[in-house]
């Protein structure tokens, strides 16, 4: 399942775009460049997978906004960030 988001940037070496729930979760995951034991980190994990799963309580945009948290909890730099600046 792939739930569609406003696709965001984030810069670890290179720039790669994520513009699905199931991109975010994926690196998450898979590609997670930052200590993976944060409040922020582990909040975001739970939140795709919820919505990866279909629940009712979290959307995409939860997903999106949980990943951003994460991403600032590690020092990481996101572009198409609600909350910063745009790269």
């Amino acid at each position: 399942m792939s739930v569609e988001i406003v696709p965001l940037q984030i810069h670890w070496g290179n720039f790669e775009t994520l513009s699905s729930v199931y991109d975010l979760a994926n690196c998450l995951m898979h590609q997670w460049p930052a200590e993976t034991d944060g409040d922020a980190y582990v909040t975001a994990l739970m939140v795709c997978s919820a919505v990866l799963e279909g629940g009712e309580d979290d959307t995409a945009e939860h997903a999106r906004a949980a990943f951003i948290e994460a991403a600032h909890e590690a020092g990481l730099d996101v572009a198409g960030d609600d909350f910063g600046p745009d790269f």
